[in-house]
């Protein structure tokens, strides 16, 4: 015995399928751009290190780190102090 008609029960499995699609994706992106967000503050305080460790020891001064502040800061060998 079937409740609905069956044009009404397509739409409904329809409506619960992208229900559930987007119920999965929508946390996904969050999750995404959380970590995008993560990775650009992380390379603005890698960038804040290199311009104190040039305040220090003006020989590094003018070191061009472009968009990778952390990969510069790490070949020069001052890490950024991660807490855990």
């Amino acid at each position: 015995m079937r409740v609905f008609r069956p044009e009404v029960e397509a739409t409904l499995k329809a409506l619960g399928l992208i229900m559930l699609v987007t119920l999965i994706a929508l946390p996904v992106a969050w999750g995404y751009e959380q970590r995008q967000k993560a990775r650009t503050w992380q390379n603005v305080a890698c960038a804040y290190r290199i311009k104190e460790a040039e305040r220090r020891a003006p020989i590094i001064a003018g070191v061009d780190y472009g968009r990778d502040a952390c990969g510069m800061l790490q070949r020069l060998g001052l890490e950024l102090d991660m807490p855990r």
